[in-house]
């Protein structure tokens, strides 16, 4: 069990640590918007480069900060039914639902998404604008936050393993993957 949750804590550091470290993608972009206001309506001077660079950027933070988002529980969930299953039911339903939904679809586009990056990096394929910026570093950017992610998910479900066994064995569970003894 110590193991199980060593693992577990372990990724959710690597992810805590990437995760703010990935936000700073938040603040280039901001200022790449604005440049790109004042540039426009200051001095009447947009630049061909300033939407792809937004959108490039944009798409790279959304998918490196991914991992991160759901070892917060920063996704939408609907826990109307689920609030009022026990604790064993809460646990197992998140392990076959990962099980089934997350593990399936991330594994499976992993290995698509290298390819994805290699061909664009092996090709120097670029963007179709003017500018025609490379497009291997956003490719990048999405293996490693779905690499990230498929880690991420790792550690989720180890923790709602130990959850589900230390309720079964009779110990309270907490979702961090913490115990307290019950009273």
């Amino acid at each position: 069990m110590k193991l199980l949750k060593g693992i577990s804590k372990g990724i959710d550091k690597v992810n805590d640590v990437l995760g703010n470290l990935f936000s700073v993608l938040v603040l280039g972009i901001l200022a790449i918007i604005l440049c790109e206001v004042i540039l426009r309506r200051v001095f009447n001077s947009p630049q061909i480069w300033t939407q792809d660079l937004i959108v490039m950027l944009f798409a790279s933070y959304t998918i490196l900060i991914c991992a991160y988002g759901f070892q917060k529980k920063a996704f939408v969930a609907v826990d109307v039914v689920f609030a009022m299953m026990p604790k064993v039911a809460q646990y197992a339903l998140h392990l076959v639902t990962y099980l089934c939904f997350l593990v399936p679809f991330v594994f499976w586009i992993l290995p698509k998404s290298f390819n994805f990056f290699l061909r664009a990096y092996t090709t120097n394929e670029q963007t179709y604008s003017v500018w025609a910026a490379p497009t291997w570093p956003v490719k990048l950017c999405f293996f490693i936050g779905l690499f990230l992610l498929a880690v991420q998910t790792v550690s989720e479900m180890l923790k709602q393993l130990v959850c589900l066994i230390e309720e079964v064995q009779g110990k309270k569970a907490l979702p961090d993957g913490g115990k307290e003894d019950q009273k």
